[in-house]
């Protein structure tokens, strides 16, 4: 017998029989209330438990991603998302052209040329930093819409600075807008992309970077070949100009990423944007129903966020992979953007007359080391294709050294532009490799987290770079010193890699 809530035992809930039916001929009134209650109750418990087993066989939100496949819907976002790195290549290499300019016109000490561009790299990684709170609270979409307009915000008033103090803090605030869309672009990019093209997508979205400079490369050329004398005011007004369009077109068109929405509890607008990848890809799933994933409840406040995302990002599983990661992008971001620095310096005594074209022909040579990034990202381990990297960018760093040193001859000429386009060309299988590695290494709750932290590491480089190269050009009279010590680095960061 079935005992109740009120202490009395009854037949009809009895092993889930009616015992009185059987017998009585004549039921009374509450022996047909309870069986009434007892089939309500079966009815109940079979549809939560058929509700139940259909959520739990309803596929990942991945899965559906997967199942829609790569097509028009990533190109779509990877040129109104992606955007953040042409915006970045045109702006980075554009402040590093025109400093001799500002040197001349403000007669600026070498230091304070490279805390210029330094203060750049400084304002992108704050923006690294508070991408990854900033992003999960409000979204990345709205992260990418205010990169850009900070950028072309930015880019005008410093067409109008009266000193180089008030240049400074101008680009330091375009810096910080900078790196505001790149964690949040990186988080996007692998939530929307299937997993076999994740590395794809990533190659395709930073050879926008080449792209921003090979514009900038583009306008320079038009302006003064020689680079001797550049209208830096009028330059920087046109390298605003990608910025504006791309700020016009991602509020009208770029869609959240529908992880994130999931993730945040807002199913509807997941299903509508998995739904429009769809429809542009021409692939409708099976089903657009999806597991919808755990939902963290709202945090108080952004630092609380980040506290959380920090301890999954620092765990004890995470913790080496995230420091030599870390270290790797340091490494990385020091020798690119050291030489990023120091081509527009140097090339114009080493060219004679042909500085500009040939500023636009190492761009070109970056879309080659593109190509091969991915195809190792495909092809590879992660490990394997890092080692790849840091041993031909060693190797043609020292063919740089020897070409600039013994530059008389056909063949020491030969290896210089050798090793020039040689360090444009490798650095960019180690952005691939390794910023994919910082996008695929974390959970979602975590992932912009974890990348911000990896381009952050970076962009502390790239904030020291220009510093470095001003120092030991002023150290030792030469800029040779400068591309050795890159070379050591590559070859100790080869070393913790292999460990």
């Amino acid at each position: 017998m079935t005992r109740s809530r009120f202490g009395f035992s009854h037949p009809v809930l009895d092993h889930g029989r009616s015992v009185a039916f059987r017998s009585s001929e004549h039921p009374t009134g509450l022996d047909l209330l309870l069986e009434g209650l007892l089939v309500r109750r079966r009815s109940w418990m079979s549809k939560h438990e058929d509700s139940a087993e259909e959520v739990t066989s309803q596929p990942e939100l991945q899965d559906v991603i997967n199942q829609i496949g790569m097509g028009p819907a990533q190109i779509f976002w990877g040129l109104l998302g992606g955007g953040v790195w042409l915006a970045d290549g045109a702006e980075l290499l554009l402040v590093s052209s025109v400093t001799r300019s500002l040197q001349s016109e403000w007669h600026l000490t070498p230091y304070m040329k490279g805390t210029i561009v330094s203060a750049v790299y400084l304002g992108i990684l704050i923006g690294n930093y508070s991408s990854g709170p900033c992003s999960q609270r409000f979204g990345r979409r709205e992260m990418i819409v205010t990169s850009y307009s900070g950028i072309f915000l930015c880019g005008i008033l410093s067409c109008a600075s009266a000193s180089a103090y008030e240049f400074l803090v101008i680009r330091f605030f375009g810096g910080i807008f900078i790196g505001v869309g790149q964690p949040a672009w990186l988080a996007i990019s692998s939530e929307v992309t299937p997993v076999y093209w994740k590395v794809v997508m990533a190659a395709a979205s930073q050879s926008l970077f080449v792209f921003g400079e090979m514009y900038v490369s583009f306008v320079i050329m038009m302006d003064d070949m020689t680079m001797q004398v550049l209208h830096w005011r009028l330059l920087l007004r046109f390298g605003a100009l990608p910025s504006l369009c791309l700020a016009a077109i991602s509020m009208l068109y770029l869609n959240e990423s529908p992880i994130f929405l999931a993730l945040k509890g807002h199913i509807k607008e997941a299903r509508t944007v998995i739904e429009t990848m769809a429809r542009q890809n021409q692939a409708m799933p099976t089903s657009l129903r999806f597991r919808q994933p755990h939902v963290h409840p709202p945090d108080t406040s952004i630092l609380s966020q980040m506290r959380r995302q920090m301890s999954v990002v620092f765990q004890n599983a995470l913790l080496v992979p995230t420091i030599v990661l870390m270290s790797t992008c340091f490494t990385l971001n020091l020798t690119y953007f050291g030489c990023l620095f120091a081509f527009p310096q140097v090339l114009p005594t080493l060219m004679h007359g042909q500085a500009a074209s040939e500023l636009l022909v190492g761009a070109l040579w970056e879309l080659p080391g593109l190509a091969l990034g991915l195809l190792l990202g495909i092809s590879a381990t992660r490990r394997t294709a890092l080692k790849f990297y840091l041993t031909s960018l060693s190797c043609f760093l020292l063919c740089f050294i020897v070409g600039v040193h013994y530059g008389q001859s056909k063949l020491p000429k030969a290896m210089l532009l050798i090793g020039y386009y040689g360090v444009k060309c490798v650095p960019n299988i180690g952005f691939i490799v390794a910023y994919q590695m910082s996008a695929e290494l974390y959970p979602t709750e975590a992932r912009t987290m974890g990348s911000a932290l990896c381009l952050a590491g970076g962009r502390l480089a790239a904030m020291l770079a220009p510093m470095v190269y001003e120092s030991i050009v002023t150290w030792t009279g030469g800029f040779l010193p400068f591309f050795l010590v890159m070379a050591t680095m590559c070859v100790s960061n080869l070393y913790m890699v292999g460990g």
